[in-house]
């Protein structure tokens, strides 16, 4: 039997032979028995979408999370500093002592003849930045007279009597790699070395204030303690350590042989403690000390006392030392820009915008991995503040913070750390992303939503900070970023202009936490006329549980009409459990704008660039249906007959042949120009039967053979042979065959869809559909197929539950019928293709909003129908048929009418009740199923129709008591006869 209806509860059938021929008892190659013709109900595939992943999320008050314990990271291999490093290298050999590599590793910076001719450099060190790092936090473990040179206890110079009498340069010179420096001044608790411009040598600029003091020098002075005066206010430590200020020393322009261009501090430095170390090159008076001051802030979430070789080597050897520079800076950058907004945005030189700059590193390329490091001093990881103002603007002020407690407490990376803080506030970092690059796309405040959604839904939209025009107007300038007719300059993204009508598919390549925006822009005058040219807009994002997607409503600035403008949002539009996006009235000047973005994070930046992954979206957009105008009836059944032709023909045939078909299901049937009828059946018994009728236990069953009726004459075609007889269509493994839909004629060949299945299992029912395939047969040769093609089947429905042909349907398609299979109440899916050619045609599938050229944008219509069906016209209208299957084991046969053959199916009418099935039924037995009802065209006309129905037994022994074997007519077609007044 196939695709019976409700199967699960009792439903185990006849095991037999099901793959090629032979007795009865045999069982499939793989050793698992499997009931005859029997097709479960496959369960509708689970939405991939997390349930929570487009719900708007509220932070809670913090609370800290401690995170589940984790395996030790492995040891990442010894830091590299190129090939004419040789103290390190060294070191890692276990040739020298953790004090004699601190103290020649600072020679080699400050004096490199003075080290032991083995291990003085023979040429630039790699990554010289990196390499001073690295020395400074080895220090730390270094005893006090190793670590001298690099670590040097420095005090700051007596206050001057008064203001107007600074003498920064009255002291003793200072020496500090290799630099001998003249100036000190000291405010607070900072110390700056300095020397002054001049005679050729570098240094600050010789403009003076009146007291005596460089201009510059005061600058940065005062910059810091305005900036740690706003960090200590945010939550963040520096502790004041009696007679040992913290130190920024300016001049620092090489570090051995390689030239320093941008500032950095070092972990462990002068009076045992972070140091600023600033270039002459540096110009940037007071932002930069604010900036530089934030990582002096970073570090002391460090304990010293953790720190060991095997950390060391992992955080400037490993990866983490680019994962955690990132976060480093794209929070300091954050900070720096804090100090600002929270002293009421007061600027002395002007530089209050300097953060922003680097925002086009990141917009330019939005599909860059969240956490995208470009190396020291430069690369996307300034310009990722974004993230931790858009994340403080979600949760609190001190969300920043917490991340870095996450560090101190957890050890962990940033991308952990920022995972763990979110987590504090009751959100999921994951499901924040989208938003994120939303905000980003908009660069501005977000609106409220129109009634009833609550105000304040979209916060998560935008950005509260005013800035968000500045760091807009920083993406001027650039092809990737500059207005393209929306409005102003945004992220990068792909414009697409789109007529109605149009379907393609995107390939977009991401990092992890990366994002791609599309802007569909809806091409003027094309689409429907009767809807003000509109169209249907439909983006497939595929169903992929790391992937989060949202189209966003709006027009371009200064737009006709009444659409909001970008970047005001109208409409937020999420996918639905299968993944598809859908935009109703899509028409000019709408703009509809795709966020993807790529939610599986990696904690090293390093890995995050190094694994891209291709996204795929389908679009198409789609017209109206145009449903057909008719005088819809209803069916009104007027006379019914049963039993009637051509059963008994298929009963005698039974009866008397010697190796033909003595029962079947599926039973479809199409009618030859020569007037001969070709019968279609899925599991075929073959003859002989018993002189008593009864069927004997050795009987071949085959899935699928055809019948040929010539008159009262029947012919069975099956392949292989008379005594070792195979389907017809046979299988193309030992675990898989081929059960048959319905069939037509095309270009004068049998053109009949199989549908193939899979067997999973040791189970009776570990089997599943596999795929869909139409085999063309020339009419002379019905044993073996000219041509198999590949059919649609990537949604999983099996197509073919009936046909309704060209030459039949009225408009030039032929219409394939399938099915969205569940024990009960089944729904209908429907394509088509032009002209009569499933192979070649191009399919079409029915969705609400017009035909679709994608498979898995079709959609459900009719609920209640079941496996096989038949859809057939009836005087200018459409008559489905077909069994109930709001009802499981349904004995009732239904009609439907429409004036289109894809629906929508209403009047629905019972036309008959099957009597055999259940244990009140005409066999009294509650082994009796009877299913998949459907009208033969060939045997019907005008207002006179000809179905069929399968009957069928859950009896599966095999033995002459068993039912297929004492009484061969259960499991055979029933034929009856209606009209309809």
């Amino acid at each position: 039997m196939r695709h019976i209806l409700a199967m699960g509860t009792a439903a185990v059938t006849l095991a037999a032979t099901v793959l090629v021929g032979g007795p009865s008892q045999a069982t499939p190659p793989d050793g698992a028995a499997r009931p005859v013709g029997a097709r479960p109900a496959p369960s509708a595939p689970e939405p991939t979408h997390d349930t929570g992943q487009y719900a708007p999320q509220r932070a809670k008050p913090y609370q800290p999370v401690t995170p589940d314990r984790k395996a030790k990271r492995p040891k990442a291999s010894p830091p590299d500093f190129g090939p004419h490093e040789r103290i390190v290298r060294a070191y890692h050999r276990g040739q020298l002592s953790l004090d004699e590599t601190v103290r020649y590793g600072t020679m080699s910076i400050d004096s490199p003849a003075s080290v032991p001719a083995r291990l003085r450099p023979t040429g630039p060190v790699k990554n010289p930045t990196t390499y001073l790092k690295y020395l400074s936090m080895l220090s730390a473990r270094a005893t006090p007279d190793a670590s001298r040179a690099m670590t040097p206890t420095i005090t700051a110079p007596a206050p001057a009597a008064a203001a107007a009498a600074y003498d920064d340069c009255g002291a003793e010179d200072y020496e500090y790699l290799d630099v001998n420096y003249k100036c000190r001044a000291s405010a607070g608790e900072f110390l700056i070395l300095y020397n002054v411009a001049g005679g050729g040598q570098p240094g600050i600029p010789p403009v003076y204030n009146p007291n005596g003091r460089p201009e510059a020098v005061q600058h940065m002075l005062n910059s810091l303690s305005i900036a740690v005066g706003e960090y200590r206010e945010m939550g963040y430590p520096l502790p004041v350590r009696a007679d040992k200020p913290y130190v920024l020393v300016y001049g620092v322009d090489k570090l051995g042989r390689a030239e320093v261009t941008a500032p950095m501090v070092l972990p462990l430095g002068m009076n045992q403690q972070p140091t600023i170390l600033v270039p002459t090159s540096e110009t940037e008076w007071d932002y930069m000390p604010r900036h530089e001051l934030f990582h002096v802030m970073q570090y002391q979430y460090w304990d010293r006392s953790d720190v060991v070789a095997d950390w060391l080597w992992d955080f400037v050897g490993g990866k983490e030392f680019g994962s955690m520079n990132w976060w480093m800076e794209a929070t300091a950058e954050w900070a720096a820009h804090q100090t600002y907004a929270r002293t009421g945005g007061w600027s002395p030189l002007g530089e209050d915008d300097l953060y922003a700059r680097n925002v086009p590193d990141v917009l330019r390329k939005p599909g860059q991995a969240l956490n995208s490091w470009g190396g020291l001093g430069t690369g996307s990881q300034y310009g990722s503040f974004l993230l931790p103002a858009y994340l403080t603007e979600r949760t609190d002020g001190a969300f920043v913070r917490h991340t870095w407690e996450s560090v101190r407490d957890h050890d962990h990376l940033p991308i952990e750390a920022i995972r763990n803080a979110v987590a504090g506030y009751g959100m999921n970092f994951k499901h924040m992303l989208l938003g994120y690059h939303i905000a980003n796309y908009r660069l501005a405040k977000a609106n409220n939503p129109s009634l009833p959604t609550p105000p304040g839904s979209w916060d998560l939209y935008g950005y509260q900070d005013s800035d968000s025009t500045l760091w807009r107007s920083n993406l001027y300038g650039y092809t990737e970023t500059n207005d393209d007719g929306l409005g102003d300059a945004r992220p990068a993204r792909k414009k697409h202009t789109v007529a109605a009508g149009t379907h393609t598919e995107y390939q977009d390549i991401l990092r992890k936490g990366g994002a791609v925006y599309h802007d569909f822009w809806a091409k003027a005058q094309s689409g429907d006329p009767s809807c003000g040219y509109c169209s249907t807009l439909l983006v497939d994002t595929t169903k992929d549980p790391n992937r989060s997607s949202a189209i966003i409503i709006w027009s371009p600035k200064g737009s006709p009409g009444s659409l909001a403008e970008y970047p005001t949002i109208e409409t937020v539009k999420y996918p639905d459990a299968g993944g598809l996006i859908t935009v109703s009235n899509f028409a000019y000047p709408m703009v509809a704008t795709l966020v993807t973005t790529w939610t599986e994070l990696e904690v090293h930046s390093q890995d995050a660039a190094d694994s891209p992954k291709t996204f795929s979206t389908y679009m198409e957009t789609t017209l109206p249906l145009k449903e057909r105008q008719c005088s819809l009836r209803a069916p009104n059944v007027t006379s019914l007959s049963l039993n009637v032709a051509p059963e008994s023909t298929f009963n005698n045939y039974a009866a008397s042949t010697p190796d033909g078909w003595t029962g079947g299901d599926s039973t479809y049937s199409v009618k030859l120009p020569d007037g001969r009828i070709i019968w279609l059946f899925s599991d075929t018994w073959l003859g002989p039967l018993n002189a008593n009728g009864t069927r004997p236990t050795t009987a071949p069953l085959v899935n699928n053979t055809f019948v040929v009726q010539n008159g009262n004459n029947l012919t069975t075609y099956h392949g292989g042979t008379a005594g070792a007889p195979r389907p017809i269509m046979g299988p193309t493994s030992t675990t898989t065959w081929f059960w048959i839909g319905d069939g037509h004629l095309s270009g004068g060949r049998l053109q009949a869809v199989y549908q193939e299945y899979l067997k999973f299992g040791p189970g009776s029912w570990d089997f599943r559909f596999n795929r869909n395939v139409v085999a063309d047969f020339d009419l002379s040769n019905l044993r073996t197929p000219v041509r198999v093609r590949d059919l649609p089947s990537a949604s999983g429905v099996a197509w073919g539950s009936a046909l309704l042909p060209a030459s039949r349907s009225g408009d030039g398609y032929t219409y394939i019928y399938g099915v969205d299979d569940s024990p009960t109440h089944k729904q209908m899916r429907i394509a088509r293709v032009q002209g009569d050619d499933l192979g070649s045609g191009t399919w079409q599938y029915y969705t609400p909003w017009g035909w679709s050229f994608r498979e898995q944008n079709a959609r459900n219509t009719l609920t209640g129908i079941a496996n096989e069906y038949s859809v057939t016209p009836w005087n200018g209208q459409y008559l489905l048929l077909s069994q109930d299957s709001t009802e499981a084991f349904s004995g009732r046969i239904m009609a439907y009418t429409s004036c289109s053959p894809f629906g929508p199916f209403t009047n629905r009418t019972e036309v008959y009740r099957m009597p055999e099935p259940g244990p009140y039924g005409s066999y009294w037995d509650g082994d009796i199923i009877s299913y998949n009802a459907h009208v033969h065209a060939s045997l019907s006309s005008g207002n006179t129709f000809v179905a069929s129905y399968n009957v069928n037994s859950m009896d599966t022994r095999v033995s002459p008591e068993g039912d297929h074997y004492r009484d061969p007519g259960i499991y055979r077609p029933r034929f009856f006869r209606f009209t309809l007044g």
